[in-house]
């Protein structure tokens, strides 16, 4: 499994019984569950960041449908067929994505960060091979170079963590949303609607360079008004609409919905 790092004084964590320990006397219990919380206080800026609850249950409860396998598809065609070095899921959420991830680069090789409790406690339950952490992507508590691998989904790029934990060749997977996407949706909720896609490169620098981009596209047709309001908390929108716009999505059950992704690949140099 990737080696730990105390978050506290950087040493090395040795899983002792159900404890995490460090050589300073730092200990980090992991929960009943089998996830490890390392964030520390002082790195967080409120009681419970990222995703809470009734975010994380919307998320699982859309990903299930399978609407997103077309996305999940094509990220594992970029992925090796089996295990080749430790790797990273940064951002994880509930680990719908990483637990297929985990199928063809190897669970015990794997780790999964988010900075919601909520999330890593359900992600889990999915794959108790696992490492799950609790933790900040600007703090990733893995040690300098010792990822062959980290892939980022519809989070915040940390462009220097994530360059300190792979190694030189490692391979960095981002996947965004293009322009396009959930067009019906935005369409519905704003008078307004900007095009606007997410391009990882703005981000990097040049201890990364560019392999490759794909584009993914297809529609389903969201089969009832709860599918589309778990859709609409898994995104921004669920924060900037205005309440009466959210109150009509309904009307799009049984209409058809685009999802339009990008997938870009980037070489650690």
């Amino acid at each position: 499994m990737p080696e730990l790092k105390c978050p506290s004084c950087e040493q090395p964590l040795q899983l002792n019984g159900n404890a995490w320990l460090c050589t300073n006397g730092h200990r980090f219990d992991r929960a009943r569950r089998g996830y490890t919380n390392l964030l520390l206080a002082q790195h967080r800026r409120s009681r419970s960041p990222g995703d809470d609850k009734a975010m994380v249950r919307a998320r699982t409860e859309f990903l299930q449908l399978g609407r997103y396998q077309p996305l999940a598809d094509a990220l594992l065609k970029d992925l090796p067929s089996q295990p080749d070095g430790d790797w990273l899921d940064l951002g994880c959420g509930e680990g719908w994505y990483t637990e297929q991830f985990a199928r063809q680069l190897g669970s015990a090789q794997g780790a999964g960060v988010d900075i919601s409790k909520f999330a890593v406690d359900s992600a889990a339950k999915r794959d108790k091979t696992l490492t799950w952490l609790v933790a900040s992507g600007a703090r990733l508590p893995l040690f300098d170079a010792s990822l062959s691998r980290v892939i980022v989904l519809f989070t915040r790029l940390f462009t220097d963590d994530i360059a300190r934990v792979l190694r030189p060749g490692g391979e960095l997977i981002v996947a965004g949303t293009g322009a396009s996407h959930l067009m019906p949706l935005r369409e519905a909720l704003y008078e307004d609607v900007r095009q606007s896609g997410f391009d990882a490169s703005k981000f990097l620098d040049d201890r990364f360079c560019a392999i490759d981009e794909k584009v993914i596209q297809f529609d389903w047709q969201p089969q009832s008004e709860q599918e589309l309001h778990n859709l609409l908390t898994m995104t921004p929108h669920h924060w900037r609409a205005k309440p009466s716009a959210k109150a009509e999505i309904g009307k799009l059950t049984g209409a058809t919905m685009n999802a339009h992704f990008v997938i870009q690949r980037f070489r650690k140099q």
